[in-house]
């Protein structure tokens, strides 16, 4: 059974729907529909209202960086500006030491692009360090009305305390288990597994995992594309294959090959891939005629959702 829900954006703001689904003879379901119009001006979006960093070992040559992904939903291109005066204060109130750093506090999004800000964390102390950082928007016609604030939380404990260390926020534990954009057909391109975790690995440590991508279509074939993307920051992700062609009913095997860089890294994300319908027939068309009030974007994508963790193997104390 499939059912197709239409949310049409008259006016701006955020809007809830509260439905009761009664299947015959079994569970009835409530389900939650949220749905939020924007401006047709630039708008920065934040996966997270507070990000908190993997607990980090004290005493590390070189600090981890992590990438945290923003994106502009409106139509035109925005320019942000991260304030690190409270970053600087607390690297301050911490002898003068870089606890956290922002590689790339300034920038600019084309309308639905995807970036990274990165951010480096190097503990001093086992503690917690907290800051709030205000990030400026604007676009072409000015500075924007909506406010963001980039709320970073990072915990440093002492190596040989390994046992001690707290327990990991997951990441994902209030996001969608999928995020897919399907066409009108309903998700006829999957893959075998949404999540891959490559594990902790040492600098050079290669990972190797393996997907299948699958066309469920019966007539239509399918060409995907793998987007590059900046989540592994500095790491070497090889897909292969990284684009083709699958013929209905079919699938593909995709491997999966990280090797990470010489300084650490923590990520959790996703990389997008890019689906494509080719010889497209009439039942397809005809669909599509009976929604001509509605504008409709013909490209689906699919996600993979990836995860890497350093593995600490040896500490040099720097200060």
């Amino acid at each position: 059974m499939e059912l197709n829900v239409f949310y049409y954006p008259k006016e701006t703001g955020r809007h809830h729907l509260k439905a009761f689904l009664q299947i015959m003879n079994g569970k009835p379901l409530i389900i939650n529909f949220q749905g939020e119009t924007l401006h047709r001006r630039a708008y920065l979006r934040l996966l997270k209202d507070t990000y908190y960093l993997p607990a980090t070992p004290i005493g590390l040559e070189w600090a981890v960086t992590y990438p945290i992904e923003i994106k502009n939903l409106g139509i035109t291109k925005l320019k942000y500006q991260i304030d690190t005066q409270a970053l600087e204060a607390l690297n301050e109130n911490n002898y003068d030491f870089r606890i956290f750093e922002i590689q790339n506090p300034e920038g600019t999004l084309a309308a639905n692009d995807t970036q990274y800000i990165y951010t480096l964390f190097r503990p001093l102390e086992a503690k917690e360090y907290a800051v709030d950082l205000p990030i400026k928007i604007s676009d072409i016609e000015g500075p924007s009305p909506h406010s963001h604030v980039l709320k970073l939380r990072g915990l440093g404990h002492h190596p040989e305390s390994e046992s001690e260390r707290p327990e990991e926020v997951k990441f994902y534990e209030d996001l969608p288990t999928c995020r897919a954009y399907v066409g009108e057909e309903g998700q006829l391109a999957a893959f075998s597994y949404e999540s891959i975790d490559f594990g902790d690995l040492e600098p050079n440590q290669v990972s190797n995992r393996f997907v299948i991508l699958y066309n469920l279509h019966q007539t239509q074939t399918l060409k995907f594309d793998f987007q590059k993307s900046g989540l592994m920051c500095g790491d070497n992700l090889k897909l292969e294959p990284m684009s083709g062609e699958l013929e209905p009913n079919s699938h593909q095997n995709i491997k999966m090959t990280l090797i990470p860089a010489r300084f650490p890294t923590h990520f959790e994300g996703e990389i997008q891939c890019s689906i494509d319908w080719l010889n497209q027939g009439e039942e397809k068309a005809e669909m599509k005629s009976m929604h001509t009030s509605v504008v409709v974007n013909e490209q689906e994508f699919l996600f993979l959702r990836l995860k890497k963790r350093t593995k600490f193997v040896s500490f040099s104390f720097h200060f």
